[in-house]
């Protein structure tokens, strides 16, 4: 098992995939379950999701099992980079989801959902940030399929047969969902920007 206490930070070499890599890629699998319970709670974040605006999901607890990753490109048009990450099965405990849009003669409007806890199947994500207090993983594995016996792809893929993490915040870009149990949610829309903090999850 590997146990990251500490913020996650990406730093590579040419050709060599660095161990803080590796826990950044690991992390955003982790958040890819946080985003897919929180986020599919409430119908304005979803509506957020397909239109584009900007969404940031922050959770206490998450949990997930079945685990894998890939780059991807996100967005319209594909034009966001991103990590697609599949989750057999997640748990996420403590989430709060907020997303801000400037409507015409309103301005900015901000929807927050709070959720005590949630589980789901079958989850797909797309994220391009995250960061997590914590991250703790059993059966890890990466691979990068090569194109010649000196040259690497690149295009990684990394996965775990379980994880989980503490305080974990990311801006996914889109996901789609199989079946999802959430208990406890309220929605709050208020005018201005602003929203929940990473400390702010109860």
């Amino acid at each position: 098992m590997i146990d990251d206490d500490f913020p996650v930070m990406t730093s590579t070499g040419a050709g060599r995939t660095s161990r803080s890599r590796f826990a950044l890629a690991l992390a955003l699998l982790l958040v890819g379950a946080s985003v897919l319970l929180a986020g599919s709670a409430a119908g304005a974040v979803s509506v957020a999701f397909a239109g584009e605006v900007p969404v940031t999901v922050h959770a206490a607890r998450v949990s997930a099992s079945g685990v894998s990753a890939s780059p991807a490109a996100s967005g319209r048009g594909g034009l966001l980079p991103a990590l697609a990450t599949r989750v057999e099965q997640a748990t996420v405990e403590d989430a709060c989801v907020t997303s801000t849009a400037d409507l015409p003669v309103v301005g900015a409007v901000t929807a927050v959902v709070r959720i005590e806890r949630a589980s789901a199947t079958g989850l797909t994500v797309e994220a391009g940030k995250a960061t997590a207090r914590s991250v703790k993983l059993s059966g890890a594995r990466f691979s990068t399929p090569q194109v010649s016996l000196d040259r690497p792809t690149g295009l990684f893929t990394v996965g775990a047969q379980k994880v989980s993490g503490s305080t974990v915040t990311t801006q996914p870009h889109a996901f789609t969902a199989g079946t999802i149990t959430s208990r406890g949610v309220s929605i709050d829309v208020r005018r201005g920007a602003g929203g929940c903090e990473p400390g702010a999850v109860r």
